[in-house]
Formats: structure tokens, sequence, C-alpha cells
């Protein structure tokens, strides 16, 4: 319950500097010019990260969108590294099977 309330703390924190999670559509993604197919990939992203399980988007979101390393990822969420490691690469697995359904799957 503690690491709970510690990580909504972060959470509140990082909204106040601007770095919160935010419903999709409440974002206005900014127009940079007539690339507009970079704007709807950037959605589709942040929609299917919103969907993946919490400890996953939270992983994404410390190592991709904020720029931590995995051991500062690990360090936050008090976690091991190969749990932010593994967190990520399924995290990646998830989003190649939507992005491309088609593509047949390697057992490794």
């Amino acid at each position: 319950m503690a690491q709970r309330i510690w990580l909504n703390e972060l959470r509140a924190a990082a909204v106040r500097r601007g770095g919160g999670l935010f419903q999709v559509d409440d974002l206005d993604l900014p127009d940079t010019g007539p690339d507009t197919t970079t704007n709807i990939l950037s959605r589709q992203v942040l929609s299917e990260v919103n969907l993946l399980p919490e400890a996953q988007r939270a992983s994404v979101m410390l190592v991709y969108v904020e720029g931590f390393t995995y051991a500062e990822a690990a360090d936050v969420l008090e976690v091991p590294i190969g749990t932010i490691m593994s967190r990520l690469a399924a995290a990646r697995k998830t989003f190649g099977k939507k992005m491309n359904p088609e593509a047949k799957t390697v057992n490794r």
C-alpha cells in the first residue's frame, strides 16, 4: 500500500511538472507541418500504451517517454532491472503484434 501511495505521489508530481499521463483524446499534438501522419501515429501509439497493463505502462513511460535508464526506472518502481527489461520486451511484443498482425511470431 505504501508503494502505491508513493507511486501516486510520483505521478502527481509529474503531472504538476507537465510530464504526467493524459488521456489521448485530451491531447492536442502540435502540427509541425503538413505531416499529419506523424500526429495520427502518435495518437495510436499513446492509445496502445494506455491499454498496456499498469506495470508495463509505467516501465514504458519511465524509459521511453521520460528518458530514464533501465536502472533508474528499476529504482523508481522498486523492482530488479531484469523486471524492467522483461516488461519492456513484453510491451514491444504487444506493439509488434498490434502493428503487424500478419507477421509470424518467432519462438525464442
